[in-house]
């Protein structure tokens, strides 16, 4: 591998040698150039000085085209909604309205900016931390390029899909290599020695056992008898907690699991909650109060009685909240950002942008198509590698 690397490094050298050898730089070129006229690597944006090339910017752009295309496409299909942004065969009506004042053009638009300006936040964050690609996710990355080829069928099919990504290797890289960025500035929100570091007060995780007072089916209440009899059921169960020490939480686990009759709780064993939560109030009063490891006293709400249980964070818990912790404070800087654009970006218009970047790959795969039914089609053609629309297309770096 370091014999590899050293080579691509000479490979580097030797090209920046002769970068004033008299040889005219190669012509622009690319899908993208193809429906926008910018040259990729041109700088279209700018934020805190970090220069963001055409195509790493109309990446995320079809990006959001093609996930939003997706979304609409599945609640139409199994709900009914947004058949106002839908044509008879189909197809998205870019120009109709999202929401008031706003067409799904513009939102789109707008989408594929935020994220840009996500991740050029999240790399002028890393590079301030002095924040970088370490060995291990270098071979981590290398490891899954290796999947990659294997996955297209080697580099000539790898080197398509990038192609219909309308993405350079390098950018490939980037995007990936954002991830591994972000998730470095994560494990800094957990470290207690930095000073990203949170410690996610005001979040807490409650399991509880509760004892419903209404008909789980028709949410009628019960009779004051069977009510009665619930009551002495958790006042019992109280008992038992508050005499059990130090074995509270696996007893607790055991009566849950037996009398508790809460069905949205056996998959999460809890919930993780703060004060925006919607619990009922009841329920959010006492769980906010708890100590880790405490005991309430019986609690009870519209839905019936509560005992609840206070219990440590788990792993993936801190995980997620430290994600969420980073994006906000992300967020903070990308409000606070001198961002600059190109002029060239006011003349995009996502759907048409969007309906172009289909169209070429439409065609290719159809000439594909052709090619493979008359036998003179090659493998590792742009519909193998990188699926057949642009949503498909676009998944394919930064996941």
């Amino acid at each position: 591998m370091k014999k590899w690397i050293s080579g691509l490094l000479a490979l580097a050298m030797v090209l920046g040698l002769c970068a004033g050898c008299g040889e005219k730089a190669p012509e622009p070129s690319g899908i993208y150039y193809e429906i926008t006229g910018i040259d990729p690597g041109e700088t279209v944006m700018e934020v805190d000085g970090n220069k963001i090339p055409a195509e790493f910017y109309l990446y995320w752009l079809a990006y959001a085209c093609g996930n939003t295309e997706y979304q609409i496409n599945m609640l139409n299909a199994y709900y009914g909604a947004y058949s106002e942004l839908l044509g008879e065969n189909g197809e998205l009506l870019w120009n109709n309205e999202l929401s008031e004042g706003k067409t799904l053009t513009a939102q789109v638009k707008e989408d594929g900016e935020n994220s840009v300006l996500f991740y050029a936040t999240i790399e002028n964050m890393a590079a301030q931390r002095g924040v970088t690609l370490t060995d291990e996710d270098k071979a981590d990355m290398a490891a899954a390029l290796e999947q990659n080829l294997e996955q297209y069928g080697g580099e000539e099919a790898f080197q398509d899909n990038l192609r219909r990504m309308g993405i350079s290797r390098e950018t490939f890289d980037r995007i990936n290599g954002d991830t591994y960025l972000f998730e470095h500035l994560r494990e800094s929100v957990l470290d207690p020695e930095s000073d990203l570091y949170s410690d996610f007060a005001g979040n807490v995780y409650v399991d509880h056992i509760l004892l419903m007072t209404v008909n789980q089916e028709t949410n009628e209440p019960l009779s004051q008898e069977e009510i009665a009899q619930k009551r002495a059921l958790a006042e019992d169960l109280l008992s038992q907690l508050q005499a059990a020490g130090g074995n509270t939480e696996t007893l607790f686990n055991e009566l849950v699991a037996e009398h508790g009759e809460d069905q949205g709780r056996s998959a999460e064993s809890g919930y993780l909650m703060n004060a925006e939560t919607n619990f009922v109030q009841e329920f959010k009063d006492a769980a906010l109060s708890l100590e880790v490891g405490q005991i309430s006293d019986i609690v009870e709400s519209s839905y019936g009685y509560h005992i609840l249980l206070r219990k440590d964070l788990t792993d993936a818990q801190k995980a997620d909240l430290a994600g969420d912790h980073l994006s906000a404070l992300l967020q903070e800087r990308i409000t606070a950002a001198q961002v600059t654009r190109s002029e060239k970006l006011a003349d995009i218009d996502a759907g048409t942008f969007y309906t172009s970047y289909n169209a070429i790959l439409d065609a290719e795969n159809a000439a594909q198509g052709e090619d493979q039914t008359s036998g003179e089609g090659g493998e590792g053609s742009g519909a193998d590698a990188g699926g057949t629309d642009g949503g498909d297309a676009q998944g394919s770096a930064g996941e």
